[in-house]
């Protein structure tokens, strides 16, 4: 039966890579991405604002070559990639400096900065299936869980993506696996390796801060494993110490850390953050909503769960419940207390995730040899997990924009873009000072031309356009046109930022310029 599984484990590796590289180039850019190319080209937000906006009275229009000078890598040095992520001290900049290698080596496009995420999701196989080995001492766990996290939506959406959940996932995966692997034979060298570990999860995202407290906890807890705190300390304390210029630098611009951070402080009523919470759960392993069956894979949880408590030792399950638990109530509790959507996002509990979908593993590799009834409903089901992540991940390759982008801020895209770039002549005039046309102009066909402005009152618009739209444009913006006798026709409206009521996004300018 372990050979069953793993070879139907290697053939969903082999399909799950192919998921990871189809399409890297059909669905939207969003915002967010479009920030990763801003900042490892070396270049803010202020410095693209201060650049591309006029006032509007020279009749200026630029094309994509200008508009996305800003996100490649050109006349920018290191230290201005540097500087730009000191701005946004935020994001950790391994991911960043990574990206910016890897654009200078093999070019910049789409497809080609969100395949290192993709080349370092494939780094979540082995990692993955070395920490089941450290826990379980049982292959067919591994398998189990290789064949998961392969056709897995939540981990092939975000190795699509040029941001660094791919690499924080590997780094999660390998610190544990070496944290396990230094307890179960204790040496320097691999303590030393466990703190570099340490050190490369916070270069790759704080909230790797809470998996190291997991860690940190599990070592803790472990009765008759005294002997290991004092080498675990020493460990950690250099991974962090090592941390340090990063945190120094992150203190200092707390105030602008705390803006960039508000909107996660939206507050929603529990039986909101529950719903959520049970979608996100679907979302790991199906893709999405299940009606009213939506408790069915939180029941699943629940038993896998329990039963990892029944057939493992303290040691294993252990550790893979502080892996959940940590991330998940450090997160939830705030926003249940103060309000709050940290919960909500599903990238920043994915180490919760991993846990889950290892106890899954456990679950259904204790039930492979079907000899009983519950074993063989535990292989029905494990199938029809496989199958609906099969169908889910293959769905995704033909969706534009997936719920792993914020379709808040770029659903509109595709819209909004297909009337453009079907105009004769277009111009795009804009105020909205933010980098959403950077994102939003990898829609857009070459011959597309923008008018950004800083002040609507003195608008001269470019001459020589068949077609002339507004995108986001602010109120003064419209009244303005339209006082001088322009009428505007609306073309498209976004719901998803406030549902039931539509956000309007493009309008045509018929007349009057």
């Amino acid at each position: 039966m372990q050979n069953m599984l793993k070879y139907i484990a290697i053939a969903l590796l082999i399909l799950g890579t192919f998921f990871r590289f189809y399409h890297l180039d059909e669905k939207v850019y969003w915002l967010d991405e479009a920030r990763t190319s801003l900042r490892m080209s070396g270049h803010t937000k202020t410095e693209f604002i201060q650049t591309v906006y006029q006032d509007g009275s020279q009749g200026r229009a630029i094309g994509l070559d200008e508009l996305q000078q800003f996100q490649r890598p050109g006349e920018a040095s290191w230290g201005d990639t540097f500087n730009a992520l000191k701005g946004n001290a935020e994001h950790t900049p391994l991911y960043f400096v990574l990206a910016r290698v890897w654009t200078e080596t093999f070019g910049y496009s789409v497809t080609t900065i969100r395949s290192l995420s993709a080349v370092i999701s494939l780094l979540v196989f082995p990692c993955l299936f070395w920490l089941c080995r450290e826990l379980f001492k049982d292959s067919a766990v591994g398998w189990v869980a290789l064949a998961l996290a392969a056709i897995s939506p939540l981990h092939v959406l975000y190795s699509q993506e040029a941001r660094p959940y791919s690499l924080w996932t590997v780094t999660t995966l390998l610190s544990s696996a070496v944290l396990l692997w230094a307890m179960r034979s204790p040496s320097r060298n691999r303590w030393m390796v466990y703190g570099v570990t340490i050190a490369l999860g916070l270069y790759t995202q704080l909230l790797f801060a809470l998996v190291a407290i997991a860690q940190g906890l599990y070592v803790a807890i472990l009765p008759k494993r005294r002997s290991l705190i004092l080498p675990y300390l020493w460990a950690t304390l250099g991974g962090v110490l090592a941390f340090v210029p990063w945190l120094v630098l992150l203190l200092s611009h707390i105030e602008q850390v705390n803006a960039a951070t508000i909107a996660t402080t939206r507050k929603y009523p529990l039986s909101y953050l529950l719903d959520q919470w049970f979608l996100n759960i679907n979302r790991v392993f199906i893709n999405g909503e299940l009606g009213s069956y939506n408790l069915l894979l939180v029941v699943l949880t629940i038993a896998a769960l329990y039963w990892l408590c029944r057939k493992t030792q303290r040691r294993t399950w252990a550790f893979i419940f502080c892996l959940i638990a940590v991330p998940f109530l450090a997160l939830a509790l705030p926003d249940l207390l103060m309000g709050g959507e940290r919960s909500l996002r599903i990238r920043y509990l994915i180490p919760a995730y991993l846990g889950i979908q290892i106890a899954f593993a456990h679950l259904f590799a204790t039930q492979a040899a079907a000899k009983t009834w519950g074993q063989k409903l535990g292989r029905m089901v494990l199938i029809l997990l496989i199958v609906s992540g099969t169908l889910a991940c293959a769905v995704n390759t033909q969706t534009q924009v997936g719920w792993s982008k914020s379709i808040r801020k770029s659903g509109y895209y595709p819209v909004a873009a297909g009337f453009i770039n079907h105009a004769d002549r277009p111009l795009v005039i804009s105020d909205d000072q933010t980098e959403d046309i950077l994102s939003f102009s990898y829609e857009l066909k070459p011959d597309v031309k923008f008018q950004l402005i800083t002040s609507p009152r003195r608008l001269k618009i470019a001459a020589g356009y068949g077609s002339v739209f507004l995108l986001n444009p602010s109120d003064r913006l419209k009244n303005l046109l339209e006082k001088r006798g322009s009428r505007l026709l609306l073309l498209c409206q976004d719901e998803d930022e406030n549902p039931g009521k539509p956000e309007d996004r493009l309008w045509l300018v018929k007349q009057g310029f």
